[in-house]
């Protein structure tokens, strides 16, 4: 940061990236469908994402395409597996994600 800069505020984001590598982002608030949000945070592109369905409080959408079997990448790691094509703007959960973070007890 050079002097008389400031650091980049995320005080007012509606959306949030954990780290460079993630190719999904994390809603800061209820947002709606068809609204376009600028990501924040660890190196975000200063493109805005268009929305292709509600995102809820504390969950993740899609930054680009994700392909089937693609890794989900959040905080700078796998989180799991597309389980069929995620588009830019989708909403991201267990609907279209095999979770590699989940504990599976058997019933």
């Amino acid at each position: 940061m050079t002097e008389g800069s400031a650091a980049p505020s995320i005080a007012n984001a509606r959306a949030l990236l954990l780290h460079a590598d993630d190719n999904v982002a994390t809603a800061l608030c209820a947002l709606d469908a068809g609204e376009r949000v600028t990501v924040q945070g660890a190196d975000a592109a200063a493109a805005p994402v268009a929305l292709r369905e509600p995102i809820a409080l504390c969950h993740k959408f899609a930054l680009r395409a994700i392909a089937q079997g693609e890794v989900v990448v959040k905080y700078g790691e796998s989180i799991g597996r597309a389980t069929r094509a995620i588009a830019a703007g989708d909403h991201v959960h267990t609907h279209n994600l095999h979770s590699a973070r989940a504990l599976v007890v058997p019933g």
